[in-house]
C-alpha cells in the first residue's frame, strides 16, 4: 500500500496505447514508447509526497528517468524557456520552466512495482525540488510541449486541479 490518494481514472487514458510525444520549439520532436523509454539511464529516489487536500504519502520510493534526458534529445530552440506538459485525459496541463522541468522525473514504478493507471502509469511527473505543490504531479503524462513564451494560466490545470478539492 502506497498511501497515496487516487482519483478516478478519466475514460480517456489508456495505458495500453501510451507514447510520450516531445513536441513544440524543438528541433528533433520525439515520439517515445515504452521500449524507446527504457534505453534512458533509470534512476530511484525516495520522498514524501504531500497534498494540498492535508495528507501526505511518507517514503514514496519513485523509479524513472530525468526529463532532461528526453529534452536533450529533442534539443528545443535556443529561445525555448517553458513547456506545459498534458495529460492523456487531454484536459489536465502544467507549465514549468524548462530547467526546472529538466530535473524532474517521469517516473514508471512506484514502490518496486510498475505505475498503476490510479496512480498516473504507465508514466507520472514527479518534480523533485521540495518547494514543489502536488498537482504539478501530472499524471498519465502524454505531451512535453516546449514552448518559446510563458503559458498563461490559462494553459494550466492548477484552477482545475485545486477544484477538486472538497
Amino acid at each position: 500500500m502506497t498511501g497515496l490518494e487516487s482519483h478516478d481514472v478519466p475514460a480517456a487514458v489508456d495505458p495500453a496505447n501510451w507514447e510520450l510525444r516531445v513536441t513544440g520549439a524543438v528541433a528533433d520532436p520525439l515520439r517515445i514508447d515504452r521500449s524507446w523509454l527504457s534505453t534512458f539511464p533509470a534512476e530511484t529516489f525516495t520522498q514524501d509526497f504531500e497534498c494540498v487536500e492535508g495528507w501526505t504519502a511518507a517514503g514514496l520510493t519513485w523509479r524513472g528517468f530525468r526529463v532532461g534526458h528526453l529534452l536533450e534529445r529533442a534539443k528545443p530552440t535556443v529561445q525555448s524557456g517553458h513547456a506545459l506538459v498534458r495529460a492523456m485525459d487531454g484536459e489536465y496541463a502544467c507549465a514549468f520552466p524548462i530547467e526546472r522541468l529538466a530535473s524532474a522525473v517521469l517516473a514508471t514504478e512506484l514502490d518496486g512495482e510498475p505505475l498503476g493507471v490510479d496512480h498516473g502509469g504507465p508514466a507520472r511527473l514527479i518534480p523533485t525540488e521540495s518547494e514543489s505543490d502536488c498537482w504539478e504531479s501530472v499524471k498519465w503524462v502524454a505531451e512535453i510541449e516546449i514552448l518559446e513564451s510563458e503559458p498563461t494560466d490559462a494553459d494550466t490545470a492548477e484552477a482545475l486541479a485545486l477544484s477538486r478539492i472538497e
